[in-house]
């Protein structure tokens, strides 16, 4: 088929996919209350902590039809003042702030923030009646949870803090091989480090997602030094980087990640993520090494994309954890890419908005510490 009949084919297709900025804003008035506007993102709603926590003797996995509150006793759930710092390796639960539904057309799905990932905050949304994490089904009402872990180092939380975000959707359209070859050939997903578009035949799919990979090289990445001095998630700007990480080199372009440590790493690839669309971070196949590549990994429409399509991608930040001791090299495979469309186009775009990511070059620390 003609790459023009394919673009009107794709034109003519039905609206529908992630529901964007104005849609969220709209299910504020009716179905998510008492969640402000401060929590609205392009394509996404942040999900604020309650003052309501407790901790837990053991993790749990939720059960159709019962109440999160119906599992306190069995877990052992005990009050937790968030004054007092979230320890490493032990599960918290904590209650999402606000009253939270869908409507019977739209459904969602949640996922840590940047910045939980960054700093090995372990978190998944666990809701009333539904049996599967990060999810709410079509039509649900309930208490939404926050489940969480710190990894690394102690956390301190605060109520009114964000850890997750929620999506929501009206149906889930994926890119395919034909929309990303037109997504190519208009502005862009992928481009190199010197800012060139990487044509369309050099990308390496695996069905509906694109493989990024690793930069390695001279300062091209952070290892986590496990300390035990509290972050406090609150404090913006305020940590020294010094007292959670160091830098990590390979002139060589070769580098030995040690098993189940905590690394911020970086992609090769710039990504360019147009305002019609959304991208997300996907697994990378084990057949390709025993590996975390990410915790967050959901990309707002206009990430890479500047106001008006002038910036030529930017590289992903990675939350690594390898399962193994695993010798990396410049330009290995290290996640996938999974570009949807957005229902339409946000009133505003990440790069339009104000970040603490918009200047990212390579592999960056949490917004917590101190640049």
């Amino acid at each position: 088929m003609a790459l023009w009949r394919k673009i009107n084919s794709i034109s003519r297709r039905e609206s529908m996919g992630v529901l964007p900025i104005q849609r969220l804003r709209e299910l504020q008035g009716e179905y998510i209350t008492d969640v402000g506007e401060s929590f609205l993102n392009p394509a996404s709603i942040d999900m604020p902590l309650s003052n309501e926590a407790f901790r837990l003797e053991s993790v749990f996995f939720p059960e159709e039809n019962l109440m999160i509150r119906d599992m306190f006793e069995i877990v052992g759930a005990r009050p937790h003042d968030l004054v007092n710092p979230l320890e490493v390796g032990v599960a918290y639960l904590i209650r999402v702030d606000g009253s939270w539904s869908l409507p019977e057309s739209a459904y969602g799905y949640a996922n840590p923030k940047s910045s939980s990932g960054r700093v090995n905050l372990f978190c998944r949304l666990m809701a009333d009646g539904v049996d599967m994490y990060d999810f709410l089904p079509k039509g649900w009402k309930g208490e939404c949870w926050m489940f969480v872990r710190p990894d690394s180092f102690p956390i301190i939380l605060h109520p009114g803090l964000a850890v997750a975000q929620l999506r929501v959707f009206d149906s889930k359209e994926f890119l395919s091989e034909t929309d990303m070859e037109v997504a190519v050939r208009n502005r862009g997903l992928l481009f190199d480090g010197a800012q060139q578009k990487i044509p369309f035949r050099e990308l390496h799919l695996h069905g509906d997602s694109l493989y990024l990979t690793l930069a390695v090289g001279e300062n091209f990445g952070y290892e986590c030094r496990g300390l035990y001095k509290p972050l406090d998630f609150g404090a913006i700007g305020a940590h020294d980087p010094a007292d959670y990480f160091v830098p990590i080199g390979a002139p060589l372009g070769r580098y030995t990640l040690r098993k189940g440590n905590f690394y911020i790493l970086s992609t090769f690839e710039r990504v360019m993520v147009a305002p019609g669309h959304s991208a997300e971070l996907r697994p990378v196949d084990p057949r390709l090494g025993e590996f975390r590549s990410h915790a967050a990994g959901y990309i707002d429409p206009g990430w890479g994309f500047g106001a008006n399509g002038e910036v030529c991608g930017r590289p992903i930040t990675l939350e690594v954890i390898p399962h193994e001791d695993f010798s990396v090299r410049n330009g290995q495979p290290i996640g996938r890419l999974r570009y949807e469309r957005m229902s339409s186009e946000p009133d505003t775009n990440y790069d339009a908005s104000p970040s603490n990511y918009l200047v990212q070059e390579g592999p960056r620390l949490s917004k917590h510490f101190k640049t």
